[in-house]
């Protein structure tokens, strides 16, 4: 049996950058509970909502906790146990089948989520700050998108929303709202991410085929 440096990429890539955010997970978990009793099944609301939801205002202390350390911990529980299963399966019923199993239980739910996050938690945050989840397609121009991308990550991570209501929901700051999820703005979220795999994907082929062409 052979082993591919490439299938633990994703291994090594989280657990090389995961424990500023678990350490970050449980200095906020400490402080949020000495201010307010948590109550776990309100916990996976409100995570569920952060990462997966297109809708309303998210403050910078719920994009940190919600959608940084705690998402990212728990992500790295479960490549470890993808891994475990991986390892298991490839003793017992051989190295292909393994790494089909390790894509499909591993690899495909983690990039799903991850895309769903991104767009989520991104949107959520311009809309904290009054701005349109569109805004995000000033960041695929050439060059000029670059300094939009570093905008977003700057406003994203350390400046304050709104004060006070604005056209996508009222103060996220003042007012902690527990929010709704639906398996409507999951499936919303969803198609927004396939559809913007879609895009990219027939650009590609479409650059790749003028490229060959010439």
């Amino acid at each position: 049996m052979s082993f591919s440096i490439g299938q633990f990429i994703p291994l090594i890539i989280l657990t090389g950058g995961v424990p500023v955010p678990s350490i970050v997970a449980l200095i906020m978990f400490f402080k949020k509970k000495k201010r307010e009793k948590l109550i776990f099944k309100n916990e996976l609301k409100k995570f569920l909502w952060v990462n997966y939801s297109l809708e309303g205002r998210v403050k910078r202390e719920d994009y940190w906790y919600y959608g940084y350390a705690l998402y990212w911990t728990i992500i790295l529980i479960f490549l470890l146990l993808s891994a475990i299963i991986y390892f298991v399966a490839m003793y017992v019923i051989g190295e292909k089948v393994a790494n089909f199993v390790y894509v499909v239980i591993g690899l495909i739910p983690i990039w799903t989520s991850y895309g769903m996050k991104f767009l989520s938690n991104k949107i959520k945050r311009l809309h904290d700050n009054n701005k349109s989840g569109w805004f995000l397609l000033w960041t695929l121009f050439p060059i000029l998108g670059q300094l939009f991308g570093l905008y977003i990550f700057i406003t994203n991570w350390f400046l304050r929303g709104t004060i006070g209501s604005n056209d996508y929901g009222k103060d996220s700051v003042e007012k902690d709202i527990m929010p709704v999820i639906t398996i409507k703005d999951v499936a919303k979220t969803f198609g927004l991410l396939l559809i913007i795999i879609t895009i990219f994907a027939v650009y590609g082929v479409v650059v790749g085929l003028l490229t060959g062409g010439m």
